[in-house]
């Protein structure tokens, strides 16, 4: 585990923005709006050779009496509690408020002595004519910073990492870390309230996320580490998608395209639909992201414990979903309840067992036999007046199942073929759940004494979009 370091404060003095400059890269969701940040957002970073984790957290509201405030101190808290430094962020425009006042004498009656102090917003000189008040909290002189413009977040830095040196928090280089690419990484995604982030904390084993039963209560993609059956994943809770239609205002917008960056660098999305409620087009248009991006697919109903059924209900529920929409006939199914936590392993089980097959490699005999049956029973139709004909298909080196058809007149496939191909793969090779792709390529000429090559390698950049 990496030393933690926690950005802390009351709303809107910008913690997301200092955490988004110490990353280099805007990753939390930054708004004008106050309690724009509600659950813990961590991220790995490095500063002079020293690796640690950042942790975004919201903004507290000291002793208030709304549910929501109450459950971000919570997570806040929480987020104390493992640092290993604290940067307490207040805002040098306005000065010191109660709020400062009260979250700095929490931090001091806690005895927490690994506490920077950080006055952000202060570029302006009337801002660093005032910084002394700031004294007045008990922490010391504090760090004059601009997380916007990125003034003083060096120096800021330098001091968080000699106190974790101090603290013997320290990690060589980066080259310590996981590489990423070995994590299997899960996005969770659906309509708002769908139960998302009630599945994650359950997978977790402690509640990570902030649930309550208004929609939208998650805002952010949030990136949480864990161990299954000696397996690295990351798992990602990502905001409700909402209808472009419904999305109101610019947060919305900010919250869609972050859950809709969690899709693409995803290795497999779990679809969470609300089981009361059913399938809706919406859930449709997230299933063709997660296709476009090449990424697998499992669709979880959740709430299963609340449903009227039968032993025979689940079967009927695949059966007819797969009857009714046609993006979902190869995706695997599994009902859960992520508040009794009835089979939510089996989701895990089950997206370890869509990776597996998205790096399999087919027999390429057996593939060739299969479609030159497959060709030989159902031709491809004349299309444009034109004769397609296929010659042979190869497996192309990817990291999902694309597969390049070698015919005349490449162009002129219809998207029914392709189709009709593809349901054949998915049934010869097992590859429910996987984005598979058939692309049709020209047949390679034969220069004079060379015998026709259908590698990958030798297809490479020859497939027709």
């Amino acid at each position: 585990m990496l030393p933690i370091v926690s950005i802390v404060g009351r709303p809107n003095v910008g913690k997301s923005c200092l955490f988004n400059r110490i990353l280099g890269k805007k990753v939390a969701v930054v708004d004008d709006l106050p309690g724009v940040t509600r659950d813990r957002n961590y991220r790995t970073s490095v500063w002079n050779g020293c690796a640690f984790s950042l942790v975004d957290t919201g903004g507290l509201i000291p002793s208030s009496p709304d549910g929501m405030a109450q459950d971000i101190a919570k997570q806040v808290s929480i987020a104390c509690e493992e640092s290993a430094v604290i940067l307490f962020v207040v805002d040098a425009k306005n000065g010191v408020t109660g709020f400062d006042v009260s979250v700095a004498r929490a931090l001091r009656k806690e005895g927490k002595e690994n506490v920077l102090l950080v006055l952000n917003k202060s570029e302006s000189k009337s801002a660093q004519n005032d910084l002394g008040m700031f004294m007045a909290l008990g922490l010391g002189e504090g760090h004059p910073v601009s997380a916007l413009h990125g003034y003083g977040v060096g120096d800021l830095l330098d001091a968080a990492v000699a106190m974790l040196k101090r603290a013997g928090k320290k990690e060589p280089t980066s080259s310590a870390h996981v590489d990423y690419r070995d994590i299997l990484k899960i996005a969770v995604v659906g309509r708002p309230n769908a139960g998302k982030s009630s599945l994650v904390n359950k997978l977790l084993g402690h509640n990570r996320m902030i649930v309550r039963p208004d929609p939208g209560t998650t805002r952010d993609s949030i990136d949480s580490r864990m161990t299954y059956k000696s397996r690295d994943i990351m798992l990602i809770d990502t905001a409700g998608l909402r209808k472009k239609a419904n999305v109101k205002e610019d947060i919305e917008y900010y919250c869609n395209l972050r859950a809709l960056d969690a899709i693409v660098r995803c290795d497999v999305a779990v679809l969470v639909v609300d089981a009361v409620l059913g399938m809706h087009e919406q859930d449709l248009r997230i299933v063709r992201k997660v296709v476009d991006s090449h990424g697998g697919i499992l669709v979880c109903w959740n709430k299963w414990d609340i449903v009227a059924k039968t032993h025979t209900t689940f079967d009927r529920l695949v059966a007819q979903t797969r009857r009714a929409y046609m993006e979902l006939a190869h995706a695997p199914m599994v009902s859960a309840s992520a508040i009794t936590g009835q089979r939510v392993t089996t989701v895990l089980d089950r997206t370890i067992e869509i990776q597996r097959r998205m790096r399999t490699r087919v027999d390429p005999e057996r593939l060739a036999e299969l479609i030159a049956e497959w060709t030989s029973a159902h031709p491809h139709p004349i299309s444009e007046n034109r004769q397609v004909s296929i010659t042979g298909c190869v497996q192309a080196d990817a990291p999902f199942p694309l597969f390049h058809v070698v015919s005349t007149n490449p162009r002129s496939a219809v998207s029914s073929y392709k189709r009709f191909i593809a349901n054949k793969l998915h049934t010869a090779f097992d590859f429910e759940g996987c984005p598979l792709v058939v692309d049709f390529v020209p047949v390679r000429r034969r220069r004079h004494g060379e015998t026709e090559d259908c590698s990958a390698s030798s297809l490479k950049g020859e497939a027709v979009q």
